[in-house]
């Protein structure tokens, strides 16, 4: 018997040793969000502005700023996260004055990151509403879905990626490119097609039509932008721009509905609502129909820092308090 188990135990270390070093490498792979949470614990206590969001707002470059502005944006970050993620740092930074916090069309429709709970996990330690199993928590080979491990080992095997950005892998994301102030810079290959735009309208319609989680969304929201008061700092709510003809074809009660509950917890809270949504911008400003390229990026970054430099001299912001 013992002789079994120790031909076993010698059959067994080839394979035991190659799942111990490739969880060696998940777990010392940088990825976005590893990336993000360093910076924000570093750069980002200087920070006056910070930016949160999901994926469009991700597209805004701290770098046009003229305040120190730091983006914790990332992809389909949902509002639950930006809350989280944001609570988790305020107190190291010290110097903040305004958090921006985007929500746009599907914003106040969905909490769930999907397959991206389990980075945000690994990348702040945050979990969603129902914990991260125990296997997902101890073993990133757990956590991590085939298709992805396979994907990390592809990047590392070649060497085409000094560093491997998560999942960015479908965004257009420039991974030779540095994250500096926890901006993501990406590639411009556009895709503004009649089909692509009815696609991505039809699938944020769908994921509005079918939530229903508004109401406890927004008072999540609410309860955060209570707590930013608390603490004087100044939240303001903003609507990204998107690409005209995909506007025309969102829910229009979803749009009357989202406008309505947002300028109520603008009235409620004497905040501002920064609505940028029909911001009158060329199609060469776009990436694709709801996000923006590098020149789309700059002109509403650096909108967005005249309007805070704005509200500094307002001292208050009642002027600007709806767009």
């Amino acid at each position: 018997m013992k002789r079994f188990v120790r031909r076993s135990l010698l059959f067994a270390l080839p394979l035991i040793l190659v799942l111990f070093f490739f969880e060696l490498f998940l777990r010392k792979m940088d990825t976005s969000y590893k990336i993000k949470r360093e910076q924000v614990a570093s750069a980002g206590r200087d920070a006056e502005v910070l930016i949160l969001g999901n994926s469009h707002a991700a597209r805004l470059d701290p770098r046009e700023f003229s305040q120190n502005a730091f983006n914790l944006a990332q992809v389909n970050q949902s509002l639950y996260y930006d809350k989280r993620i944001a609570l988790k740092y305020l107190d190291q930074m010290k110097k903040l004055k305004y958090v921006l916090i985007s929500v746009d069309f599907h914003s106040l429709y969905f909490s769930d990151e999907g397959d991206r709970n389990i980075w945000t996990y690994y990348g702040y330690g945050i979990d969603y509403k129902d914990p991260v199993p125990f296997p997902e928590k101890v073993s990133y080979l757990a956590g991590y879905k085939p298709k992805f491990l396979l994907e990390f080992m592809k990047r590392s095997l070649t060497g085409k990626y000094k560093v491997i950005r998560g999942l960015e892998l479908e965004e257009a994301a420039d991974l030779s490119q540095p994250i500096v102030k926890g901006f993501v810079p990406y590639t411009d290959t556009s895709n503004l097609s009649d089909t692509y735009t009815r696609e991505r309208a039809d699938f944020f319609n769908k994921i509005v039509r079918t939530s229903d989680e508004r109401k406890e969304i927004l008072a999540d929201l609410d309860g955060f932008i209570a707590d930013l008061k608390a603490r004087n700092i100044v939240p303001i709510l903003i609507t990204l721009p998107c690409y005209a003809p995909y506007r025309g074809l969102l829910d229009k009660k979803v749009l009357e509905q989202n406008r309505a509950d947002i300028l109520a917890l603008s009235k409620k809270y004497g905040v501002s609502y920064w609505d940028y949504f029909t911001m009158s911008l060329s199609p060469d400003c776009y990436l694709n129909c709801d996000h923006l390229n590098a020149k789309g990026s700059v002109i509403v970054s650096d909108t967005l820092s005249r309007d805070l430099e704005r509200l500094d001299q307002v001292r208050g912001g009642e002027s600007l308090s709806v767009r």
